[in-house]
């Protein structure tokens, strides 16, 4: 069962380490504004994510099992696995773990970049959509602070789906 356990620990670390791949590659797609590009690598996140949950789920059931071989009562971590394992396979685990690690903090890392790129687009879009509505609208007359008249800019209704 341990082998199994770290065939599966092994499987998702392939799938974090794809998983960053994809996440560098929505990035350079949001740089590069290619919409059809972010579309394709937004659907292999979803299969990803949906390979991950079924490892997830296949881990959960293969650690409920060594628990209940091996008659484990409360959690069942890496640190506590190391102590019921022999030495080849507590240093593939501990081997395993460091590269998950490294890879969640490279893909939070990733993630959070593509946010503020998401951010930065998204104020662009909300700033260029002001400027058009702004473009050859009549000015209509209001009060200021001091009860002068100024002009004001109407807004303009733009259908802004594609």
């Amino acid at each position: 069962m341990i082998d199994t356990l770290i065939d599966i620990i092994g499987k998702e670390a392939v799938l974090f380490e794809s998983f960053l791949e994809l996440l560098e590659k929505q990035q350079r797609m949001l740089v590069e504004n290619n919409l059809d590009g972010l579309n394709q690598v937004t659907a292999e996140q979803h299969e990803r994510l949906t390979e991950s949950q079924m490892l997830n789920s296949r881990r959960m059931e293969v650690v409920a099992q060594i628990k209940k071989d091996k008659q484990i009562e409360g959690n069942l971590n890496i640190t506590r696995l190391l102590t019921l394992i022999d030495q080849q396979q507590a240093d593939r685990l501990e081997q395993l773990q460091d590269v998950i690690l490294s890879l969640s903090d490279k893909i939070t890392e990733t993630r959070n970049q593509n946010a503020i790129l998401l951010n930065r687009s998204r104020e662009y879009i909300s700033k260029t959509m002001d400027m058009l509505s702004k473009i050859n609208a009549p000015k209509s007359p209001t009060y200021g602070q001091k009860g002068e008249s100024e002009h004001q800019h109407a807004a303009l209704s733009i259908d802004r789906r594609i």
